[in-house]
């Protein structure tokens, strides 16, 4: 694996980014040090730090009660139902958003201090 350093004449223009891949549209020039140009799933999910599960988590443990609360609001029987949809929601949110965070920091969007010495070991 190599790190893309961009010197500012080698930058890529939008219209490149936005016709080099697969993954998505950039519009605008990576802030730090390009890890992976187009990371697969594996490479994201394998990437993900503590604090990406603790996302999920959050994420998960927050919609429970509200699921649990707006079941109760009509029909009781809903209660439980209700709270396992919105906990399914919850794990699904907070995946996309660890997944959002650490995509951003292989494609040089976030900061990335810890890949890039991870990588220069």
């Amino acid at each position: 694996t190599a790190i893309v350093w961009y010197s500012p004449d080698q930058q890529p223009s939008a219209l490149q980014c936005s016709l080099s891949g697969k993954m998505g549209v950039c519009r605008d020039v990576p802030k730090y040090p390009v890890i992976y140009e187009e990371p697969g799933f594996k490479q994201v999910v394998k990437n993900f730090r503590a604090g990406e599960y603790q996302t999920m988590a959050v994420c998960t443990l927050l919609s429970l009660p509200y699921g649990y609360f707006a079941g109760t609001a009509r029909l009781p029987q809903m209660r439980v139902p209700s709270m396992i949809m919105s906990g399914i929601i919850g794990i699904h949110g907070g995946f996309f958003l660890a997944y959002q965070q650490s995509g951003g920091r292989l494609m040089g969007r976030i900061a990335n201090d810890a890949e890039v010495n991870e990588l220069m070991k």
